[in-house]
């Protein structure tokens, strides 16, 4: 459970949170967005949870752990449609005028952000 759960589980705001911990309310935005804790902020709010620092370590290195990985294939995935909408807007009914605008460096392009598409779908889907 993250720092943000454990906040909202209590039915506390931010500043709520910050005047229980004796926190700054944007100490508790940096720690809920994953950025990095000092150690005095998780004994503060270890405190205020009832709960030891090492499972607050734990939780925000679990949560920054997902944060990222979603973060990373969300983004991914945005470029992969992307991509893939270009090249089939492009190339789903490729007839002579069409293809005869497009030159040869901006095919090269398609090839290769085909060839690029295959591969982050290769690595997504595993």
């Amino acid at each position: 459970m993250s720092i943000r759960e454990r906040r909202i589980e209590k039915g506390w705001t931010q500043e709520e949170l910050a005047r229980h911990s004796g926190l700054s309310t944007r100490t508790i935005q940096r720690i809920e967005t994953s950025k990095s804790t000092s150690l005095e902020s998780l004994k503060c709010l270890a405190a205020v949870f009832e709960t030891s620092i090492s499972v607050l370590v734990h939780e925000q290195t679990m949560t920054n752990q997902k944060y990222n990985d979603k973060t990373e294939k969300v983004q991914l995935l945005k470029i992969e449609r992307d991509a893939l909408e270009f090249a089939q807007s492009i190339l789903s009914n490729p007839n002579k005028r069409e293809n005869k605008l497009l030159t040869k460096i901006e095919l090269d392009a398609l090839k290769y952000a085909k060839r690029l598409l295959a591969s982050f779908q290769s690595k997504t889907s595993s």
